[in-house]
């Protein structure tokens, strides 16, 4: 099972009674769909959101929280080089690549650091060298061989005879357990909508039926994730519309349960937000 569905079972399994933590500034959550517009291919949104974070928060890390505990390097300067490389805008890549802010953190980071240097190439010049690889250490002079020792025999004592076993009484037929009834989980497609809406794919999240779950829990978390989905969705498109039915699915999500609040280590701070605020 992947990683991803064995945390929801955890999360649904355990009615996540958790209180929602300070919300994070909307640069970090503009970052981590920008990388996933730019890694799905999609290369406008990609831009836009890179753009915005970087505008909101320039300077680079080579390790930062996003959200929860999600903690990846934050570099929008490298991957708005590449989004200039895909259109051929060499300048652009060269400004984004070569300020003294992106090269530092770089460094620290080899296999990025390549990517540039590889990339670069490309547009006649390297703009970001890998760090210099440390020197090999100095080799150690041969130890000299140990002197051999001669070990006098050392007599083995004398074995004593083995004691004598006591017969064991005849054993006992074991006592047969009564089965224990394993607890139900959360429906199959539940968590499949929760895969999904980690994969990104927030257009098949947001079909989802809520009502079709006979379980008040279940629903609650069908009515969770579809919200946050149509959420993410209207965010990424400014569709006002797709924002309302957010917002009715946030409110039906907490008729059904008004204490449990949307996990940190799932849902962005901007959404649990909103979820928090619907109405």
């Amino acid at each position: 099972m992947p990683a991803g569905s064995r945390k929801m079972l955890r999360v649904l399994g355990s009615a996540l009674l958790l209180c929602a933590g300070a919300a994070h500034a909307d640069f970090r959550e503009d970052y981590a769909h920008g990388v996933r517009a730019y890694e799905d291919g999609d290369y406008d949104t990609a831009q836009k959101l890179l753009q915005q974070a970087l505008e909101a928060h320039s300077e680079p890390a080579a390790r930062m929280r996003l959200y929860g505990q999600i903690f990846k390097p934050y570099i929008p300067q490298h991957y708005l080089g590449l989004l200039a490389l895909k259109r051929g805008d060499c300048a652009t890549l060269r400004a984004q690549w070569g300020s003294s802010d992106n090269r530092q953190i770089i460094l620290q980071l080899v296999d990025v650091a390549a990517e540039e240097e590889k990339a670069g190439a490309a547009c006649g010049s390297a703009v970001a060298k890998t760090a210099e690889k440390p020197a090999p250490p100095p080799e150690m002079p041969a130890a000299p061989p140990p002197k051999s020792v001669v070990v006098a025999p050392v007599p083995k004592p004398a074995t004593p005879p083995p004691p004598a076993v006591p017969k064991s009484p005849p054993e006992k037929p074991p006592v047969e357990k009564p089965p224990v009834a394993e607890k139900s989980g959360p429906p199959d497609s539940l968590v499949q909508a929760f895969d999904q809406f980690l994969a990104g794919r927030y257009a098949d999240v947001a079909r989802i039926n809520a009502d079709a779950y006979a379980d008040a829990h279940a629903r609650f978390h069908a009515y969770l994730v579809r919200a946050a989905s149509k959420y993410t969705q209207a965010r990424l498109s400014a569709d006002e519309t797709l924002l309302a039915s957010a917002r009715a699915d946030a409110v039906a999500a907490r008729a059904l349960d008004a204490r449990t609040v949307p996990d940190a280590t799932l849902f962005s701070p901007a959404f649990r937000e909103f979820y928090a605020a619907a109405k």
